[in-house]
């Protein structure tokens, strides 16, 4: 079984929530001389008690088929304590040609993952990817995928940032 993709979801006109902004990584830890990856773009999600990130919309390519995920890949803004957690959840409202678009997004699927020692030990500035699952049934080729993409406030006790620098539909055939 082969990954495809990814497609990354993120866009210039996805609408951020108003707690959400675009930085420079660098802006926002201690990177190291130019040229580094401080140069890179990244949203700055931070768990306020509220789930927040953006909205956006993608289409499913033509050779779409198998188990869809997302994959959000963060650098993370500050130090875990040992049993701090880190989740995402994702909504989405799936449409194709001649469907109604209008209606409430659906139910959320969400990652929530022990990131510090007593769970993945990562630590401050580390490269940090979540995966996830999507129910296959859900997308066919051609959709327009409506979505929300968000730090999920139940599934996160860390207080750092997640950078996000990736969001991508990926799938395996």
């Amino acid at each position: 079984m082969a990954t495809l993709g990814p497609i990354d979801i993120r866009g210039v006109d996805d609408l951020l929530d108003s707690t959400v902004f675009p930085d420079r990584v660098g802006n926002q830890i201690t990177a190291a001389a130019a040229p580094s990856v401080g140069g890179q773009l990244c949203r700055v999600l931070a768990d306020g008690g509220a789930d927040e990130g953006w909205q956006g919309e993608f289409r499913i390519p033509k050779g779409y088929v198998g188990v869809p995920k997302i994959d959000v890949t963060v650098v993370l803004g500050g130090a875990p304590g040992a049993a701090d957690t880190l989740g995402f959840g994702f909504r989405k409202r799936a449409a194709a040609d001649n469907e109604s678009a209008d209606g409430t997004f659906d139910a959320e699927q969400v990652v929530s993952v022990t990131i510090g020692s007593s769970g993945s030990a990562y630590a401050n500035e580390d490269l940090a990817r979540f995966t996830i699952a999507l129910t296959a049934a859900d997308y066919a080729v051609d959709d327009v995928v409506m979505y929300y993409l968000y730090l999920d406030s139940s599934g996160t006790s860390y207080t750092g940032n997640a950078l996000v620098i990736s969001a991508d539909f990926i799938w395996d055939n």
